[in-house]
């Protein structure tokens, strides 16, 4: 099952709404948004597949980045490797794109390692989660985003989740100020009524700041405060834990497992925040995973709006990990139109795909004739 050939292709989706984060706006309806999807083929035929979310306002990757570091310098080192090595896998790629301050690309590593895992799955005929170590649940609970230009739209966004069968919600904040962020969460938790409300920073805080709204938010019954400070900041995120009454949660400073340990050491965390793509894949996800389990830490999961090939992938984590709800918002923001079967049937709530590798079937011919730009790597 060794890796023969890896295509590489670039497809344009439009988002249903404006999507915005403390780092700007993230999606517009008026822009296309590009995914990078990656086909891995076997020597014996397996074929698996992997997807990339270039996200400016978020990562350092772009569409223009991911593409030429899969082409030149990811596909070509991986070339002969057994699906099944992933420890191979993952050291070939980072001796081509070495670690640095940050894992090295990890969204473009991400799609090769998921497709890997596809492919290895398939070739089996299990499902991902099985590699992973079992499953502990097959139904998750999706977190409908209240992202917002205006605190004043919160609750017409509330109301078109409720609308839409959601029941539980993720308020983007860090963007509007104290006041304003106090504003927006307070009218979501009027319109969302007792059910489960968390907020997101995206790093859009300072320590007392953070330390101010944390107490707040704990009066509107707010269940998690992610990624309030930018950067490692250890001795902030330990103030932050220590003086928080609401959970604290790390999305993009927890890079890799190390980073989670010093956290741990430093009694800086509450909650680790999984993410298949900032994690360069399913294999370090799963080891962060593990390791956060073993400190004793909640574990909660998210994802950088993809396709319903990227939740197929996230849910096969939760799966192993028993993580629920799920902040894996794709499909508020984006349709999927190249897989034979859709993941997400409508709703909040949504199912683990039955099948071998990630359970969903790419339709290749569709990717082919979409793709804004396609070709053998």
């Amino acid at each position: 099952m060794k890796i023969a050939h890896v295509d590489v292709f670039v497809l344009g989706f439009a988002f249903k709404s404006v999507f915005v984060l403390a780092g700007g706006v993230a999606g517009d309806r008026n822009v296309l948004s590009h995914r990078v999807l990656v086909k891995l083929t076997t020597e014996s035929g397996a074929t698996g597949w992997g997807e990339a979310t270039p996200t400016p306002r978020w990562t350092y990757e772009t569409t223009e980045t991911i593409v030429s570091t899969l082409r030149r310098y990811l596909a070509p080192a991986v070339i002969g490797i057994p699906v099944w090595n992933l420890d191979a896998l993952h050291r070939a790629m980072e001796r081509a794109i070495a670690p640095g301050v940050t894992t090295g690309s990890p969204l473009a590593k991400s799609a090769l390692d998921v497709a890997a895992h596809d492919a290895w799955g398939r070739a089996l005929g299990v499902p991902v989660h099985q590699l992973l170590g079992g499953r502990r649940r097959d139904t998750f609970d999706l977190t409908w985003m209240v992202s917002v230009q205006q605190p004043a739209d919160a609750e017409r966004l509330v109301a078109e989740g409720l609308e839409a069968g959601y029941t539980m919600f993720d308020a983007k904040i860090g963007m509007h100020g104290e006041a304003g962020d106090l504003d927006l969460v307070a009218r979501t938790r009027r319109a969302a009524g007792d059910r489960f409300v968390q907020v997101d920073a995206n790093r859009g805080y300072k320590v007392d700041a953070a330390l101010r709204q944390a107490r707040r938010f704990a009066d509107h019954g707010i269940a998690l405060f992610e990624q309030p400070l930018n950067g490692f900041n250890l001795s902030g995120y330990r103030r932050l834990q220590a003086g928080s009454p609401v959970p604290i949660g790390i999305d993009e400073s927890l890079r890799s497992v190390p980073d989670l340990l010093e956290y741990v050491r430093a009694d800086a965390i509450g909650v680790a925040v999984a993410k298949v793509q900032r994690n360069a894949g399913l294999y370090r996800s799963r080891q962060l995973c593990d390791a956060a389990e073993a400190a004793g830490l909640e574990l909660s999961l998210s994802g950088l709006t993809e396709t319903d090939l990227g939740l197929a992938a996230g849910l096969q984590l939760a799966a192993a990990f028993d993580i629920n709800p799920l902040q894996l918002n794709g499909p508020q923001y984006i349709e999927t139109d190249y897989l034979r079967e859709r993941v997400w049937r409508g709703g909040g709530k949504v199912a683990l795909p039955n099948g071998p590798g990630l359970g969903v079937e790419v339709d290749e011919a569709c990717v082919r004739r979409h793709a804004i730009e396609g070709a053998d790597a």
